[in-house]
């Protein structure tokens, strides 16, 4: 565990506080309604982890693109503010979709469960930012449980030491690998989605444990992602015949060879924690809900709770965004409107109340066909706007784009090439990628799209938008041009 470094603890301004709690890192945006040592112990480890992960992987020492949101609760309940209908037993998770990418994470099982599960869906987000490919099921998950094992000591760090999954392979009849090898989503009950994790994590921790397996296991990889069997390469891979990898597993995890390193040093640095206003208790988390999208039954008693709600602070930055958000896609556009006008006129560097009021005129085309055109005119002039703060943007580089759909001849060069960015910023939003691929296909780069999308419905996490993306590729790949050719009488040279 990091050792603590010095803090600096402010206030928002103005008016009552929250129970919640706010620092930063190079790498995170932490928010919590925990205690200041844990938000602070938390936000050390994950920069340190991060460091570990960029080390390891030969990855610039500096973060690309803006700080994860992590959102640290105190109960497993407070989860389903976020996510209704999350089964009980759930400690966390992790999302990626066009509203943002973000981690919510209970404490409730113990600090040192909260940091394995981050720990974990952090290395998913890093493979997905510095290296998506279409890797198996087994592989994604089972790296992210080698690393979530990673343990911090004043002078080291220790990998694959120990792992909660041991006592269920001592326990249990393991699946055939054969099963697990070749799954492409978590399927089956909990014991079968138990299994393929545990057993995932074994096959991983040996294939990383030995230098040449470890360059098998790369080679492994990246024949999947090209397109090989999972199956029918990891006999090569792992120099066993698959019905042996049982046995040999066992005597590894008997011995189980972790990594010890020397410690990297911490670019955590010292941390400012900041306590937000009021607002943050009723709505921070109801923000975070509407970013996810809210299923239609549900919709209209969010809109009625978040209205009342968010009428106890008036003037509050938190209050009227959510308030905004949630008028724009289920109630009251023009009142969306004002208040995101208001905002800007507030704050005209509110990239978020920018790019917001741009997509609500992007909706509103939709409805009033007879004004779409002048609508969408006044949603790329926000769009301009937002782009003079932050031209990394990968939202307001996507709905710009996509703004320009219906027009002869898109997509244009720009607006691939804005497609291209917004998915190289952001590669982990499924809806980014599938976007960019769709304008390369009206391009005829086939192949090029068809790698865009292996990732997305090879991906065990992703939901209704694997399915687009299988089939966008099956059409990818039957639209692409063969390779030409050429009689032996008609060779020059």
């Amino acid at each position: 565990m990091t050792p603590l470094t010095p803090v600096t603890i402010t206030s928002a301004a103005g008016g009552a506080k929250s129970d919640w709690l706010h620092t930063r890192t190079p790498a995170f945006s932490l928010y919590g309604r925990v205690s200041e040592k844990t938000l602070v112990q938390m936000a050390q480890d994950l920069q340190d982890f991060d460091g570990l992960l960029r080390i390891l992987h030969g990855v610039d020492a500096q973060p690309n693109g803006k700080p994860l949101p992590i959102y640290l609760v105190p109960r497993r309940f407070d989860l389903q503010r976020v996510k209704p209908g999350l089964a009980s037993g759930v400690g966390g998770f992790y999302t990626s979709s066009i509203g943002e990418i973000f981690a919510v994470m209970s404490v409730e099982g113990g600090e040192d469960h909260g940091r394995r599960v981050l720990f974990h869906e952090y290395t998913h987000h890093f493979m997905k930012q510095h290296a998506p490919a279409a890797y198996p099921a087994w592989l994604v998950e089972g790296y992210a449980e080698y690393f979530m094992t990673a343990r911090f000591k004043p002078d080291v760090v220790e990998l694959g030491v120990t792992s909660p999954r041991i006592a269920w392979l001592r326990g249990t009849s393991w699946t055939p690998f054969k099963e697990i090898l070749g799954r492409r989503a978590l399927t089956g009950g909990r014991a079968d989605i138990v299994s393929f994790y545990a057993q995932s994590w074994i096959l991983t921790h040996y294939m990383m444990s030995d230098p040449e397996r470890l360059k098998r296991f790369a080679r492994y990889a990246r024949g999947v992602a090209d397109g090989g069997d999972p199956v029918g390469l990891m006999p090569e891979a792992a120099g066993v015949p698959l019905e042996d990898l049982p046995r040999v597993l066992r005597d590894h995890m008997a011995a189980l060879p972790g990594r010890r390193m020397a410690r990297p040093p911490s670019t955590a640095g010292a941390l400012e924690v900041t306590r937000l206003p009021a607002s943050a208790d009723d709505l921070i988390l109801e923000n975070q809900r509407l970013k996810m999208g809210v299923p239609k039954p549900e919709r209209e008693k969010a809109l009625a709770m978040i209205r009342e709600r968010a009428a106890r602070y008036p003037g509050d930055r938190l209050a009227e965004m959510t308030l905004a958000r949630a008028e724009n896609d289920y109630g009251d556009r023009a009142k969306a409107q004002a208040l995101l006008k208001q905002r800007i006129a507030t704050d005209p560097r509110d990239v978020e109340a920018i790019q917001t009021l741009g997509y609500s005129y992007m909706l509103q085309a939709r409805v009033d066909r007879a004004q779409a055109p002048k609508l969408l005119n006044e949603a790329r002039d926000w769009f301009g706007k937002g782009f003079a703060v932050d031209r990394d943007n990968a939202l307001l580089l996507y709905d710009y784009a996509i703004s320009r759909r219906g027009e002869p001849g898109y997509p244009n060069d720009n607006a691939v090439n804005v497609l291209l960015r917004a998915q190289e910023l952001a590669p982990q939003v499924p809806q980014f990628r599938i976007a960019a691929a769709d304008a390369l296909m009206r391009r005829d780069r086939f192949e090029e799209a068809a790698a865009m999308l292996e990732p997305v419905f090879n991906d065990p996490h992703v939901g209704p938008e694997a399915a687009e993306a299988q089939r966008r590729f099956e059409e990818a790949i039957a639209r692409r041009r063969p390779v030409e050719t050429v009689e032996d009488g008609d060779k020059s040279g």
